[in-house]
């Protein structure tokens, strides 16, 4: 047995790595993995569909949907403040409602779900190493009793797998967005220096005095210090400035 699971686990692992592999930006990867995810978890008995419910300073949003239907069944959730999605992120444990028909913890939530055809749902918490965010696995199953015991076991093992791809994408995207930072600050840095070295001509005045008179501008305008520093750049009749990164 523990053999067959490893033998399961590898692919699943290869899958995912794939996925990240193949897929231009995190948002895509998590797409993919949300399609991914009700593809592993449909049959030719009912199909599922997933959504992936990311918690973060307590606001929750879905992040990443196999499709509409996933993404409203989330949604709704987000709208009435509970239910087993929102439960599994908050409290960071698997929920499993057997049968919607027969479930009364979200009453108003169960009911609409009922209504979207929904009989069973499954969620499984992504372990973050990040303890301000939270996130989960959101399967919905069209069929009461849609995931027995193995396909719990299954969701709870493909999740542990699908969870390293999910932490080396926010890693990827996290860095990718101080690069992004990075460059924005360096290009209004370069603007500022340019627009300061104008004044210093223009007033024979120190480098000092040249940034109080733009912070001063700011500050009356109520404009940032690079759209100020841009304006005195323009009215000198110099054109858009770049940095050069090369």
């Amino acid at each position: 047995m523990e053999d067959q699971n490893l033998t399961e686990a590898h692919p699943v692992a290869a899958d995912i790595q794939d996925l990240l592999l193949d897929t231009p930006d995190v948002e895509a990867f998590l797409t993919e993995l949300a399609k991914h995810s009700a593809a592993m978890f449909s049959s030719p008995a009912g199909d599922v569909f997933c959504g992936i419910t990311l918690l973060r300073h307590r606001a929750a949003a879905t992040v990443a949907s196999s499709g509409e239907r996933a993404l409203m069944l989330d949604e709704l959730q987000y709208r009435f403040e509970e239910g087993p999605c929102l439960t599994c992120c908050k409290e960071g444990v698997q929920v499993h409602i057997t049968d919607l028909e027969h479930d009364n913890t979200w009453p108003d939530y169960n009911q609409v779900a009922r209504e979207q055809g929904v009989g069973s749902i499954l969620a499984v918490p992504f372990p973050l190493p990040d303890a301000t965010a939270s996130a989960g696995l959101n399967l919905y199953s069209e069929r009461p009793f849609g995931f027995d015991q193995a396909a719990v076991q299954r969701a709870t093992d493909y999740v542990q797998q699908a969870s390293k791809g999910l932490r080396l994408a926010v890693l990827i995207a996290q860095h990718s967005q101080t690069a992004t930072n990075l460059r924005a600050a360096m290009e209004s840095r370069t603007v500022i220096d340019v627009a300061t070295g104008i004044i210093i001509a223009q007033n024979r005045c120190s480098q000092r005095e040249a940034m109080e008179l733009i912070k001063k501008a700011s500050s009356n305008r109520n404009v940032k210090l690079r759209e100020v520093a841009q304006a005195i750049v323009e009215s000198a009749g110099g054109g858009p400035v770049h940095t050069n990164f090369t």
